[in-house]
């Protein structure tokens, strides 16, 4: 119980930084700073859905795919379906984000010009 207590407090302490961190730069460029997260949001996301189930390595290291792909030949059935059903959940929470961060870069991006205008 009490390991559960500080990875909470962690995560808690995480979100107040990067909720501190968003304020300031929205005070500081008003819808410049919208959308600007909201285009940060949006790469991330893109960046994410790009990588999404794929070895970490680079060129060099092309048995980093391979055993993954064989890691994924041995699976069981249940594992399987487990597998894709955690890809979809991940997939359908990304779109939503990404589809935000959209949103906010065109906000942004048009509070920006109706106050430039």
């Amino acid at each position: 119980m009490h390991g559960k207590i500080i990875v909470l407090a962690v995560a808690a302490l995480g979100w107040l930084v990067a909720s501190v961190i968003a304020f300031v730069i929205v005070a500081s460029f008003t819808f410049f700073g919208i959308g600007l997260i909201g285009l940060l949001l949006w790469f991330v996301c893109t960046r994410m859905e790009l990588e999404n189930d794929a070895a970490v390595g680079s060129g060099w290291s092309p048995e980093l795919i391979a055993s993954q792909y064989d890691a994924r030949q041995k699976m069981s059935d249940e594992q399987r379906a487990a597998h894709r059903d955690e890809q979809t959940l991940a997939m359908h929470s990304m779109r939503f984000f990404r589809n935000l961060g959209i949103a906010l870069t065109l906000i942004g991006a048009a509070g920006f010009v109706f106050y430039q205008v």
